[in-house]
């Protein structure tokens, strides 16, 4: 048996035996659409040794192949031919057909699904077979079947809708409209949106929102939407002086200038000190002067011994300033300087003294050290606490127990005190390098040390 296709050259089948059967089968192959084949069956005439055709058969053949529709979600409905199928639809096709294909808006998997036409991140009908190819932005459109869609797949581009929820301690601002937390916006994914909390204050601290929380990280604004999700926004905490009402004692001609504030509103494990600044004049430099450790309730007292208070003649402009430090955010409040006239104290008290700021409260129980701030470059506030009058020795060692410098070697006061360490301008500390650097403080037998940190 020999065929041909198409009216092309005759081919021969290969009978399997010894000539005398024909073939059980022979594979063709045939490219897609309407095909004739030929099937021709040839005799052999032994008594005039030559070959005759027996038999010819012709069969028509028709060839299609398959064109999928589906979601590009894999799942759901799809239209194909103005009728509903499940997504992945095979369609069997010629080349020069069309496909009329149509998207279907729908909830899977959790999530709603939309012909989004804006945006960043519109849906489209793409052909997937290799490199991926544009059909149309149209929800509903139709397909040109090409010779080379076999096995193709016709994908509908829908987009899903994601929840976002947002919470904060304020009002926010969502694509610039006013919101009160939680608010859930509704957004096409990969598509952005502008989410913005706003300041707030509350006992005694000013709030700026800085940025989102999320259970996966931090996200800043614009955000992009890729799934359902809740933001928490977070914010940085700065110490405000609503509540300070400080005063000097102003009636005291000639004494040395003591300033009062009250206690800030929240507790000593968020507010642990105070810093008190001052400058001489409006134009003057400002200068620390100590820190004062928020260890009490009510008020609060510092003396400047190098002032005196006056009302008369050559007297001088000095403001004041207390600082809270917060110390989750690491933060002082704004500079807020007070002003209060005086004149060079020359009846200055000893030196001790003028380290030493008392609460109102009741004396220290018991001895403590500590140091703000830590890590510090160059200089660094060491304040300690006394619980009677005692002979104190304050030391700085390097980490290899080389002594830095001698910072208090003398008696003190019961109370609270402090020293400013300066580990550039010491005379030993010019030298001193980043590192850990240990301090000792001794006082009626008792020592206790800690570390410190030098970064520079």
């Amino acid at each position: 048996m020999h065929y041909r296709v198409d009216g092309a050259g005759l081919v021969p089948s290969f009978p399997v035996g010894d000539g005398s059967n024909n073939p059980s089968y022979v594979d063709i192959p045939l490219g897609e659409g309407e095909h004739s084949i030929e099937f021709i069956w040839y005799g052999y005439d032994y008594g005039q040794s030559r070959w005759f055709i027996a038999d010819v058969k012709t069969r028509a053949h028709t060839v299609k192949f398959y064109v999928y529709v589906s979601n590009i979600f894999g799942g759901g409905n799809v239209y194909v031919d103005n009728i509903q199928r499940s997504s992945g639809f095979s369609k069997t096709v010629f080349s020069g057909n069309t496909i009329d294909v149509g998207a279907i808006e729908q909830n899977y998997n959790g999530y709603y699904w939309m012909w989004s036409t804006s945006g960043s991140y519109p849906s489209k009908w793409v052909r997937q077979k290799g490199v991926e190819t544009l059909i149309s932005y149209s929800q509903f459109t139709t397909y040109n079947v090409g010779s080379a869609d076999n096995s193709a797949s016709i994908v509908a581009g829908l987009r899903k809708v994601c929840s976002l929820t947002f919470q904060a301690n304020s009002s926010m601002t969502i694509n610039g409209n006013y919101r009160t937390s939680p608010y859930t916006e509704s957004v096409v994914e990969q598509n952005t949106i502008s989410a913005l909390a706003s300041s707030y204050s509350a006992n005694g601290i000013d709030f700026t929102f800085s940025k989102w929380s999320t259970s996966s990280g931090d996200v800043y604004s614009p955000i992009t939407a890729s799934e359902h999700k809740t933001y928490a926004a977070v914010y940085t905490g700065k110490p405000n002086n609503n509540y300070r009402s400080m005063s000097f004692n102003n009636s005291q001609e000639g004494q040395p200038v003591q300033i009062t504030w009250a206690k800030h509103p929240l507790d000593n494990s968020s507010i642990s000190h105070y810093a008190i600044w001052r400058k001489v004049t409006t134009s003057g430099t400002p200068t620390l002067l100590t820190t004062v450790n928020a260890n009490g309730s009510g008020s609060y007292t510092y003396t400047d011994y190098d002032y005196a208070i006056s009302s008369g003649v050559n007297k001088i402009l000095l403001f004041y300033d207390v600082r809270p430090y917060y110390s989750p955010d690491n933060s002082y409040s704004d500079p807020s300087f007070e002003g209060v006239y005086g004149i060079y104290n020359t009846n200055q008290l000893p030196g001790e003294m003028a380290q030493n700021q008392t609460s109102l409260e009741e004396l220290p129980t018991s001895l403590s050290v500590n140091n703000y701030p830590n890590p510090f470059n160059p200089t660094t506030t060491i304040s300690y606490q006394l619980p009677e009058k005692s002979f104190v020795t304050l030391k700085v060692f390097d980490i290899l127990g080389k002594e830095v410098e001698t910072l208090v070697n003398e008696n003190k006061s019961a109370g609270y005190h402090t020293v400013i360490f300066d580990a550039g301008h010491s005379e030993r500390g010019r030298g001193m390098t980043s590192g850990v650097y240990i301090y000792t403080i001794s006082a009626n037998g008792i020592v206790q040390t800690k570390k410190m940190l030098l970064t520079k």
